[in-house]
C-alpha cells in the first residue's frame, strides 16, 4: 500500500514537472516572439528613418549642387579640340577562327592494317595484308587528296576574308581622311571667322556647358563677323528645378513622414542665383573657347504658363550685353557672388524671376538674326534699291521723319548740323510717356564713336530731352551701347537696323553701299 502511494506522488511529481516545463518553454517562446516583433518594428522604423535621411541628403547635394554651379564649371576649358573629336580608326586585327590552322595532311600509319604474325603467314595471311594493304592505299590517297581539296578551300576563304578585311580598313580610313578634311575645312572657317561655322561651333560650346545633367540644353547663336559679337538665347531651367522643401522629418510615433517646406525668399534667392551662374557661365565657357570673340549678348528664357491666359510663353528672364575686357577673369570669377557679378556687368535680371516675370532683353535675338545677314551691304550698282549713301541730305531727313511719324512722333524741328547728317527735336504728345527727345541721324561710311554718345548726352541735357536717339548708317564703335546703357536714356540704331526699321514701318526697301566695309 505504501509503495503505491509512493509511485502515485512520483508520477505527480513528474507531472508537475512537465507541466513546470511546458509552461517556461511557453513563455520562452512568448518573449521570443515579442523580441522578434520589437526586432520587426524597430527595423521598419529603422528603415524608413533611413529612406527620410536619404532623401534629405538628397536635398542638401541638390542644393549644395544648385550653389556651385559657376565654381564647378570653372575648372574646365570650354575651347573644342575640333581635330580630336576624328580619332583614327583602330583596326581590328583579323580573326580566322579555325581557317587560321592548315588542315593537317593524312599519314599513312592511321591507313596501314598491321602486319600478320608468323602462325597468320603459315595460314595464307600473307596474300589477305596485300589484299587489305591495297584497300587502304586507296582509301589513303582518297583522304590525302580530301585534304588537299580542303587546305585549297580554307587558303581560298583565307584569302577572301583577308581581302574583305583589307577593303573595309581601306574604307575606313578613307572616311576618316574625309572627316579630318572636313574637320581642317572647319577648323580653317572658324580661323577666316566664317559666320555659319563660328554660329555652329558656338552652339557646340553652349551645349557642353557644365551645368546640372536635368538642365535644359536649347541653345540658339547670331554671329556677327564685324563685331566679332555673338548673340545668343539660351533655355533657363524652370523654377520648380529649385526644391521647395527644406527637409523631411519621421515622426515615429505616427509611422508618418512630414516635410518642412523652404521659405519662398529663400527659393526665390537660389533660383535668382541659378540664373545668374547659368548667365555667367554660358559668356565665360564663349570668351574661353574663343579668343577672338569680343563681345556676347546673352539672353535667358525659360518655358511658362501664363496664368491669366493659359498660353505657353517663353519669357526672358536675364539679359546681358558683355564686353571680353570687362569679363571676369576665372580666378575672379570663383569670388564672386553671382548676382551681384550681373549686377555689375549691367544686366538686366527680372525683379521676380521666380515668379516668371518677364524683362525686355538688351539685344533682340530675332532682329539681330535679321541684322546679321552677310550680303545685306551689298552696293548699290548691283541692286535698284535706293542706297542711303547716294540720298541727299534733304531726303535722309524725309526717310528718317517719316520712321519716327509711323511710330507716333507730332512734331519734327531740324537743327542745324555741322556734319553730314541730320539734328533734330521730336515730340510725342502722350501721356505720362510723351515729351522731346533728340534724334541725331549720322549718314556715315565710317565707324560712329563713343564721343558721339557723349555729344548726344551733352545735347538731351542742354534741351532738357527725355530721351536720346542716334542713328547711323554705318557702324558703332565697341564701348558705345554699353555707354548708352549707363545713360539709361539713349537708343543706339546702326545701319543694319536702320534698314530694317526702314522695312518694318515704311515698308521700303533700302541699300547701305559702304564700300570696303569691314565684316
Amino acid at each position: 500500500m505504501a509503495t503505491s502511494r509512493g509511485g502515485r506522488q512520483e508520477w505527480e511529481r513528474q507531472q508537475q514537472a512537465q507541466a513546470r516545463e511546458a509552461e517556461r518553454r511557453r513563455r520562452e517562446a512568448e518573449r521570443a516572439k515579442a523580441a522578434a516583433e520589437k526586432e520587426r518594428k524597430q527595423q521598419y522604423r529603422d528603415s524608413r528613418q533611413a529612406e527620410v535621411d536619404n532623401k534629405n541628403a538628397q536635398l542638401e547635394q541638390r542644393v549644395a549642387q544648385l550653389s556651385a554651379i559657376l565654381v564647378s564649371g570653372l575648372h574646365r576649358t570650354a575651347r573644342i579640340d575640333i581635330l580630336a573629336q576624328v580619332p583614327r580608326p583602330k583596326a581590328e586585327p583579323l580573326r580566322l577562327g579555325p581557317l587560321a590552322n592548315p588542315v593537317p595532311t593524312p599519314t599513312w600509319d592511321r591507313f596501314a592494317p598491321r602486319l600478320p604474325g608468323t602462325i597468320a603467314r603459315m595460314l595464307g595471311g600473307t596474300t589477305r595484308y596485300e589484299r587489305t594493304e591495297a584497300a587502304a592505299r586507296v582509301q589513303y590517297d582518297e583522304a590525302v587528296q580530301e585534304a588537299v581539296r580542303q587546305e585549297a578551300e580554307r587558303q581560298r576563304r583565307v584569302r577572301a576574308l583577308c581581302s574583305e578585311h583589307t577593303d573595309r580598313i581601306n574604307a575606313d580610313e578613307q572616311k576618316w581622311r574625309d572627316r579630318v578634311a572636313s574637320a581642317n575645312a572647319y577648323v580653317r572657317a572658324i580661323a577666316d571667322r566664317d559666320k555659319a561655322a563660328i554660329e555652329t561651333y558656338l552652339k557646340q560650346v553652349l551645349t557642353r556647358v557644365s551645368l546640372p545633367a536635368d538642365f535644359p540644353r536649347k541653345v540658339d547663336v547670331i554671329f556677327n563677323p564685324r563685331a566679332e559679337q555673338a548673340v545668343v538665347q539660351i533655355e533657363l531651367p524652370p523654377h520648380d528645378t529649385v526644391p521647395t522643401v527644406s527637409s523631411y522629418k519621421y515622426l515615429t510615433t505616427k509611422d508618418e513622414e512630414r516635410s518642412a517646406a523652404r521659405p519662398r525668399t529663400e527659393v526665390e534667392s537660389l533660383y535668382r542665383k541659378v540664373i545668374s551662374q547659368v548667365a555667367l557661365l554660358c559668356a565665360r565657357d564663349l570668351f574661353d573657347s574663343d579668343p577672338k570673340l569680343q563681345s556676347v549678348g546673352l539672353n535667358g528664357h525659360t518655358h511658362a504658363i501664363n496664368p491669366a491666359t493659359g498660353e505657353q510663353e517663353y519669357p526672358c528672364l536675364i539679359s546681358m550685353n558683355v564686353e571680353r575686357d570687362t569679363f571676369p577673369k576665372d580666378d575672379n570669377l570663383s569670388k564672386v557672388t553671382p548676382e551681384a557679378c550681373v549686377k555689375h556687368l549691367k544686366a538686366i535680371v527680372s525683379n521676380h524671376p521666380y515668379a516668371l516675370e518677364p524683362i525686355e532683353p538688351i539685344l533682340d535675338f530675332d532682329l539681330s538674326k535679321y541684322k546679321f545677314v552677310e550680303g545685306f551691304d551689298a552696293v548699290a550698282t548691283l541692286d535698284s534699291r535706293p542706297d542711303l549713301m547716294e540720298m541727299s541730305p534733304t531726303n535722309f531727313e524725309h526717310l528718317v521723319r517719316q520712321i519716327f511719324e509711323a511710330q507716333g512722333a507730332e512734331g519734327w524741328t531740324t537743327q542745324q548740323s555741322k556734319d553730314d547728317g541730320v539734328d533734330a527735336v521730336i515730340v510725342q504728345r502722350k501721356a505720362l510717356m510723351g515729351g522731346l527727345s533728340i534724334v541725331q541721324a549720322k549718314r556715315y561710311s565710317g565707324v560712329v564713336g563713343v564721343n558721339h554718345v557723349r555729344e548726344l548726352a551733352g545735347a538731351m541735357e542742354e534741351k532738357k530731352a527725355g530721351w536720346g536717339i542716334l542713328i547711323t548708317t554705318s557702324w558703332f564703335a565697341s564701348g558705345c551701347l554699353q555707354k548708352a546703357r549707363e545713360h539709361g536714356r539713349m537708343e543706339l540704331i546702326d545701319g543694319e537696323k536702320l534698314t530694317y526699321l526702314i522695312k518694318e514701318y515704311l515698308g521700303k526697301e533700302v541699300l547701305i553701299g559702304i564700300p570696303n566695309r569691314p565684316h
